[in-house]
Formats: C-alpha cells, structure tokens, sequence
C-alpha cells in the first residue's frame, strides 16, 4: 500500500469517525449542530440524492445527450447570485442554452467581462442579458454604505468592496437621491445600466460584436413577487 492511499484512508477512518460521533451526540438533533441544527453533511446527502433524481430524469438525459460534446449557447445572462435567480428557471431553459456567470449584485468585474467575451467571440450569441432584481441586498447595502458616508464612495474604510464599490460608483455616477422613496427601485435600474456599460467599455470583443450587429446587450429587472423579468432598455448599435 502507498502512502498516498494510507493517509487517504486514514483521513476517511477520522472523518468517519467524527460524523458518527456527531450523530449519536444524544441531543435528539440530526447531526452536529450547523445552521440548521444538524450537521452540514445532511444537506450535502440531500443535494446528492436529488442530483440522482436528475441524472435519471428523461428530459435531462436527453440534453445531456445533446450537450456532451460541446455547447453553443446563444444567450448569456449575467445575474445575481441571489438563489432565488437561478437564469434557467426564469427563462424556462435547458442545459446548454444560456452561458451564466453570477456574481452577487450582478456586477461587472474582469473576470466576468472575460468570460462573457470568451462567450460572444466562441459561440453564436445573439443575445447578453444584464439582469438585477428587486431587493437585491448587494444594491441594499451600497446604499446604506453610501449613506453612511454622506453619498461618497469610500473604498479605503469599506468591506466586500469587489461587491459594493461598482455598486456605489453606479448609483453616484446615476445621481440618485439615496435618501428618496424610490432608492432601491432606481439604484438597482443604474446598477445594471452600470454593468452592460462595463461590458462595452472594457471589452472590445463585446463593442465590436454590437457594432457588427451580432448581439445585443438586454437589461432587465427581475420580480421576485410576479416572476417577470422586465426589460429595461435594449443596447443594439454603439
């Protein structure tokens, strides 16, 4: 036996070991605590369990026939990572038909960008959709950093500022009245006007494909409460 396979025995004996503790801890809970007053590794068997529902339904073993020796995807969706977001569900689409990078407050940052031109300059896209939602609590909480600091954008004494400074930058930039009735509802309109003029500004890729008409960059908002993703405004030509 090698000492590559003993020590990874090993660690599966420990591992073993601690979870059969924690099970039997005599609480009358299902596990070791957690956040849902069982062990984590419950809903990690139960994502397992449903992902074996998935391999064995019909409709997505089809796809997976259709999509298992490559994809060309005509639609891309940057959105929210936001699990009530989920892109294929919105748009009521399979696998392989939406590429989807998803950030927290659908922000524009470099590796987004690149994946997205990845997108547009591999597959035949036609369509990039920019996609905020109502209540979002990226956007909640650049607005109460802004309001926290007189409605200056303040990187040096932020936190998850890779999320919130876009974010903030987008609002200023939009000169919302962050203290007025409809804050959120235009702070999320800017932030996703923000982000599609990312896109353009930093990649030529993204620029010249609109130039040459070969996509279009969509913006919308997403209604948790109905469902819809409205349009917002369309960019077709620069």
């Amino acid at each position: 036996m090698t000492k590559f396979r003993f020590f990874l025995m090993l660690l599966v004996i420990i591992f073993s070991n601690v979870d059969v503790q924690a099970a039997g801890c005599g609480c009358g809970c299902r596990g070791g605590g957690g956040w849902h007053g069982y062990a984590p590794i419950d809903d990690w068997h139960a994502l397992q369990k449903a992902n074996r529902r998935f391999i064995k339904n019909p409709k997505y073993i089809q796809q997976r026939k259709e999509t298992v020796n490559g994809q060309n995807p005509a639609y891309v969706v940057l959105s929210c990572a936001d699990s009530r977001t989920p892109p294929e569900l919105i748009f009521n689409q399979g696998l392989g038909k939406i590429f989807c990078p998803r950030v927290a407050g659908n922000t524009a940052g470099d590796q987004v960008i690149d994946s997205i031109a990845f997108a547009v300059d591999t597959w035949d896209v036609t369509t990039v959709v920019v996609m905020g939602h109502e209540d979002c609590g990226a956007v909640i909480g650049a607005l109460d950093r802004l309001r926290i600091n007189g409605g200056v954008v303040d990187p040096e004494n932020g936190v998850l500022n890779a999320v919130l400074i876009p974010i903030e930058k987008a609002i200023v930039a939009a000169g919302i009245d962050i203290y007025g009735p409809n804050a959120l509802a235009e702070a999320t309109i800017a932030n996703v006007a923000y982000a599609a003029n990312q896109l353009i500004i930093k990649s030529p890729s993204i620029a010249n494909a609109i130039r040459s008409g070969q996509i279009i960059i969509v913006g919308s908002v997403y209604s948790l409460r109905t469902g819809k993703a409205e349009q917002i405004f369309i960019i077709d030509s620069l």
